[in-house]
């Protein structure tokens, strides 16, 4: 047999006594992230009504749309009768609607929804408008009196079940999707999964290097990039040529050629030089490390798909991450947070067990590893 190449191709409004009417006090700084939290905090399938008594009932939440234009993107809701879908715009009043100049703006003609914190008097709005009450934010209460001796060992459990997630979405068609998270980090990872979704890789393979970053950036010239917060070295646009170099280099690539994962990053930074080894280590994370072993388990391979995990789980971080490594600083060494297990732990953690209903039982303040094996 020859050797197999990896496939890479592919809400009722709170009554009032639940929530008070009269508004609590809201925090200045972020007060329209909060409510865009809150409205993705809301379970789909709930009723609720607008000011003026229409009903409606949340089917998508739709994205937060980090570029210009409206909050909230591609919403869908069940509204007077029928499906709609469109845009959210968030407000903390109702009049920041003309305030702001949105009534004249083209990019905000598509709002179907305005969400506020308070109504306006002698105001006639243009839109459904749905009021959210403030909602006091439910917060962490792990401490270091708290937090479990076998912090790790459960953390290894969370980690587990994230890379059996990975692993799973790299077995479908679109595995390349993967790439867009670490391409995209800082906010255009909406931008880079429409990109690689409108790219032809037998196309782009075709052609020399200096065409293929040509025809990438002809299909990313009508994207609208976030560059905010961004260095400029981490610019959505200087990192075109780092998804050309990694496009060009799956398709020549064959694992079997890589005895152990070192091996491979080494290769990976010789071909893919417009990258630094930070992203190109959160590009084995998500994608190449959880394909192979997507490929393995095709395969029958169970020897190969052991050596994957084991090469995933030995991967390092150049440097923890910033909000990783500001809040669980004082509970894990940077050693610790620079490790894959770890830091992927908390991650898988953070989507599981960080709210309300289940604090209580996190497992790394409490050593309960039951409910965690099943």
């Amino acid at each position: 047999m020859g050797r197999s190449r990896t496939k890479f191709n592919q809400y009722i409004i709170p009554d009032n006594n639940v929530f008070p009417t009269q508004a609590i006090h809201e925090p200045q700084l972020g007060q329209e992230i909060g409510l865009i939290n809150q409205w993705f905090s809301m379970p789909i399938g709930k009723m609720l009504q607008t000011n003026t008594g229409s009903h409606l009932i949340i089917i998508n939440h739709g994205y937060h749309n980090l570029n210009k234009g409206p909050d909230i993107k591609g919403a869908q809701l069940f509204m007077e009768g029928k499906f709609v879908k469109g845009d959210i715009e968030c407000h903390i009043y109702e009049r920041d609607w003309y305030a702001h100049g949105h009534d004249q703006d083209l990019n905000y003609k598509n709002v179907i929804l305005h969400l506020i914190r308070k109504a306006s008097q002698n105001y006639s709005p243009v839109i459904h408008t749905l009021i959210l009450p403030y909602v006091k934010q439910w917060g962490c209460s792990l401490n270091v009196k708290n937090i479990s001796k076998n912090s790790i060992a459960s953390l290894k459990i969370m980690s587990s079940r994230r890379w059996r997630e990975k692993v799973n979405l790299c077995r479908k068609e679109n595995a390349v999707e993967q790439l867009a998270k670490p391409l995209g980090s800082g906010g255009n990872e909406v931008g880079f999964l429409f990109l690689i979704h409108t790219i032809d890789t037998r196309a782009l393979i075709s052609l020399s290097t200096s065409n293929q970053l040509e025809y990438i950036k002809r299909n990313a010239q009508n994207i609208e990039w976030e560059h905010c917060g961004i260095r400029p070295a981490q610019w959505p646009e200087n990192r075109l040529t780092l998804l050309a170099e990694l496009i060009s280099f799956m398709s020549v690539i064959e694992e079997e050629n890589f005895t152990n994962h070192t091996v491979f990053i080494k290769r990976l930074m010789d071909v893919c030089t417009s990258g630094g080894k930070s992203i190109l280590i959160e590009c084995c994370i998500n994608y190449f490390y959880p394909c192979f072993a997507a490929q393995a388990i095709e395969d029958n391979n169970h020897k190969k798909y052991k050596k994957w995990k084991h090469a995933w789980n030995e991967l390092k971080l150049q440097n923890p991450y910033g909000k990783q490594a500001k809040f669980f600083g004082k509970y894990f060494s940077r050693k610790e947070l620079c490790s894959v297990v770890v830091a992927q732990g908390l991650l898988q953690l953070e989507k599981e067990f960080c709210n309300p209903r289940f604090c209580k039982v996190c497992p790394i303040k409490d050593l309960n590893l039951k409910h965690l094996k099943n």
